[in-house]
């Protein structure tokens, strides 16, 4: 079952490349295919550019959070002007005092995280739950790209179809038109038939532009659901699909099958994860904190002077020291800082779990839908199959009774208007029945992006 329903998503998406890619100079005149569409909008698709934008941002987040578990150095750099007259530095010897207006001091300190109880290290792998949880709600927005690509290209086809309907019928009315002036002219049918005909034939062609103006307003639309931004493109027609066995497991198989493999809910259930840790990380903020920090100084001055005056050594105009040590720090009072924290974090925990809890009974209604629309969709086909073959009888037996005098322009003109509508019907019922299978397919996620053709025209 599962390869049969590859093979029906291949066969959908996979239609003959016909013309070259739109980079290399494509024209307004070149068609274009249903995988050339969606493998171009997979490339210029706003909603996916975002979608790894966010991706982007949350491995910089990743980056940051890393940072805080690896060694830092800063350097530095002071100038200070002093008024040292009458008062020493407390704790040092008057053997070692120098003196000096100006005292530069320059030096580098290192620091590295001996132990938090944890924080980094939860609010890192967050992070890394958050990047996880992008990449597969980008994989469903992918998924939902090749859905609105195929549905937007299908409807298009759909006035296609009906303007290929609508134009068969006026090329019927056409030749009765010219069939019911002969008539006319041999007096075997009255003048006022003409005149209906020719109004008929006429309402045909006001339908005629109604349809292309939809069709027009559909192909504006997928233009700009794939990126494409010059001239809408012209779409290589394909007849629509007149066999419709396929068989679908039942509602519950389907969305077991949802369930396992909707990256949607793969993301939501990798936010949970991210929320859980970043709730840890939050309460591991209460507890102390160990640095390992060693640094290098160097301190100068222009002219110092010892406090021993001129009988003393003349010293040095710099010096250097280091400093190495353990600094543990530990939160007693934050005005309810931490408490905040740890209460945002839990509060976004519950809320993760819950939209993954909604996600799951949208999934099964989904999945319910889609495929009651499916089966009603596979009955509608069926139905509108039967009538178009009655119509067609009726039509010719109306003709035939017609031009043997037998019958009234009325009769005709009736039945051609009934055939219009059913073959209308059975065109729409037919891409309807794809689009829905597409509807089912993207609910239980098989939509997969990379059985689609890689170039883009």
């Amino acid at each position: 079952m599962q390869i049969k329903r590859i093979l029906m998503i291949w066969l959908l998406l996979s239609f003959p490349m016909t013309i070259a890619s739109a980079d290399s100079g494509a024209t307004n005149s070149s068609t274009m295919t249903l995988d050339q569409a969606v493998s171009y909008a997979l490339a210029h698709s706003p909603d996916l550019q975002a979608a790894q934008s966010e991706i982007t941002r949350r491995e910089g987040i990743a980056a940051t959070a890393r940072s805080g578990l690896l060694p830092q150095v800063d350097v530095f750099g002071d100038m200070n002007h002093t008024y040292y007259d009458h008062a020493f530095p407390p704790a040092t010897s008057p053997q070692t005092i120098r003196f000096d207006d100006m005292i530069y001091t320059a030096g580098a300190e290192l620091k590295f995280l001996v132990w938090d109880f944890g924080q980094t290290a939860n609010e890192l792998t967050a992070a890394r739950d958050r990047i996880q949880a992008a990449q597969s709600l980008q994989n469903r927005r992918k998924q939902e790209v090749i859905y609105t690509t195929a549905a937007l290209y299908l409807k298009t086809l759909t006035y296609d179809d009906l303007i290929n309907a609508a134009i068969s019928t006026q090329k019927s009315l056409q030749s009765l038109l010219r069939q019911t002036r002969e008539l006319a002219d041999a007096g075997r049918a009255v003048p006022a038939d003409v005149l209906k005909v020719s109004t008929r034939l006429a309402e045909i062609e006001s339908d005629l532009a109604t349809l292309d103006a939809g069709r027009q307003t559909s192909l504006s639309q997928l233009a700009a659901a794939i990126g494409w931004e010059d001239e809408p493109p012209r779409l290589q027609y394909e007849p629509p699909e007149a066999d419709f066995s396929a068989r679908y497991e039942n509602a519950e198989a389907l969305i077991s099958k949802a369930f396992a493999q909707r990256p949607d809910l793969r993301s939501q259930e990798s936010e949970i994860d991210a929320a859980i840790h970043q709730e840890t990380a939050a309460r591991s903020s209460r507890w102390p904190r160990a640095e390992l920090r060693a640094g290098a100084y160097e301190y100068a001055a222009a002219d110092p002077v010892s406090s021993l005056g001129n009988s003393g050594p003349k010293p040095d105009s710099a010096v250097g020291d280091l400093a190495v040590g353990l600094h543990i720090s530990m939160p007693l009072f934050d005005a309810g800082r931490r408490s905040g924290q740890i209460q945002t974090a839990a509060a976004q925990t519950e809320l993760a779990r819950t939209a993954e809890r909604k996600l799951r009974l949208n999934i099964a209604k989904e999945v319910r839908s889609a495929l009651a629309d499916l089966e009603s969709a596979q009955k509608r086909v069926q139905a509108t199959q039967e009538s178009v073959v009655q119509a067609n009888e009726v039509l010719r037996n109306e003709k035939l009774k017609y031009a043997a005098g037998r019958s009234v322009i009325n009769f005709v003109l009736d039945a051609e208007a009934t055939l219009l509508t059913h073959e209308s019907r059975l065109r729409q019922a037919q891409r309807s029945m794809r689009i829905t299978q597409l509807v089912l397919d993207l609910d239980v996620g098989n939509i997969d992006p990379a059985a689609v053709a890689s170039g883009a025209p």
